[in-house]
């Protein structure tokens, strides 16, 4: 890893740490930030970034040094103003993926992951959003509470107690308590898998309750007019999609590859279409393409090879 890279890492861990430690739920990762803090280099990135706060006039005459990490009341939440520096708190983070802008007079913070990449974002109110690859989402503080929109690909939305605005092509959610993921499918369609609680679907003026329309561990298809095209068992594989791992339980060769092709600019290919028929199980990094190559060709006593424009073939073993 490089000085640089060294550096952007820091500073991504110093935003997350920043808006997490002045979330609602912030005693209950006290010892691991001050753990982390400890570390010499980690202690340095988050007073630079405090500093900046500091400096800045997002908080206006108030100062960061009386915003120290002590127990917020209970019945007091933090205000417009503190919100919205918790929610640029997260997007703090130099480099590509992360643009702060301002539309119909609201800072708008919009995230983005290349091929390849998967990105968890901490934003106001202990609220957490996660970007699958190749996608891309925009926060805000709007009417005094976060709202987040996705605008490509897929992400899922971890909403804490504070009530969460989503929002979907032509679907808006509102969330409290809930886990649950959102993609962006073809025709102006939005795949809904709730993991856990019961965000509510609201459209126009009527608030529909999802829990029991769309319960936990089933992915819903809305379609355009928001009403329900098809609801199926949700993806065991996909479940664990934010790490970057997928279980699969004989799955065929061609679903492994397909699932990793998302992930990599280099795509596995098969010399034989037949080989895509065998079956694997395991679990398997999916994010680099050329380790999963290596493991399916070891345990099918399979040849690598590089296509002239640098995918990656995977085909039987000279005899």
């Amino acid at each position: 890893m490089t000085s640089s890279d060294q550096q952007e890492r820091l500073r991504q861990e110093a935003s997350l740490w920043f808006a997490r430690m002045r979330g609602p739920g912030a005693d209950a990762h006290r010892d691991a930030f001050e753990a982390w803090r400890s570390v010499e280099a980690n202690g340095q990135a988050y007073r630079r970034l405090v500093q900046r706060f500091e400096e800045s006039a997002i908080l206006g005459h108030s100062r960061l040094s009386t915003l120290r990490l002590t127990k917020a009341r209970a019945d007091r939440g933090p205000s417009p103003t503190a919100k919205i520096a918790l929610a640029l708190a997260a997007c703090l983070v130099a480099g590509v993926g992360v643009a702060t802008y301002v539309w119909r007079g609201q800072a708008q913070t919009r995230f983005t992951t290349t091929v390849g990449e998967i990105r968890t974002v901490a934003l106001a109110d202990g609220a957490t959003l996660i970007l699958d690859t190749d996608s891309a989402a925009s926060a805000a503080i709007r009417d005094g509470r976060q709202a987040v929109r996705l605008e490509r690909g897929r992400a899922r939305i971890v909403a804490a107690k504070a009530d969460l605005a989503v929002q979907a092509g032509k679907a808006r959610f509102t969330a409290k308590d809930a886990t649950f993921d959102l993609a962006l499918a073809p025709q102006d369609q939005i795949d809904v898998t709730v993991l856990s609680g019961a965000p509510r679907l609201a459209r126009g003026d009527r608030r529909l309750a999802v829990g029991p329309a769309l319960p936990a561990g089933r992915l819903v298809r809305l379609g355009p007019d928001l009403t329900t095209r098809t609801v199926q068992p949700a993806s065991r594989v996909e479940a664990s999609w934010p790490s970057g791992l997928r279980a699969f339980d004989q799955s065929p060769l061609s679903e492994v590859a397909a699932v990793a092709n998302r992930y990599n600019t280099r795509k596995i290919r098969f010399a034989d279409p037949s080989l895509g028929s065998l079956r694997v199980s395991g679990a398997f990094r999916v994010t680099g393409a050329e380790g999963l190559a290596k493991a399916l060709a070891a345990a099918f006593g399979l040849s690598v090879g590089t296509a002239p424009g640098g995918d990656i073939v995977l085909s039987r073993a000279a005899a």
